[in-house]
């Protein structure tokens, strides 16, 4: 089956389990950045744009 890389973690989920994925690893993502000092603090990442071929 096809799959999609996270753009927040990097790994591989299923084209439908992605979108339950990508919110709950945002979640964890913005918890463990607020738990770093300041000056380590990243800022969000971005979804990247997706564009059809052709």
């Amino acid at each position: 089956p096809p799959t999609v890389v996270c753009y927040i973690c990097g790994r591989e989920f299923g084209t439908k389990s992605i979108s339950i994925h990508e919110p709950q690893c945002l979640k964890k993502w913005h918890l463990e950045n607020e738990k770093l000092p300041k000056n380590l603090q990243r800022p969000e990442p971005k979804k990247p744009e997706v564009r059809q071929i052709g």
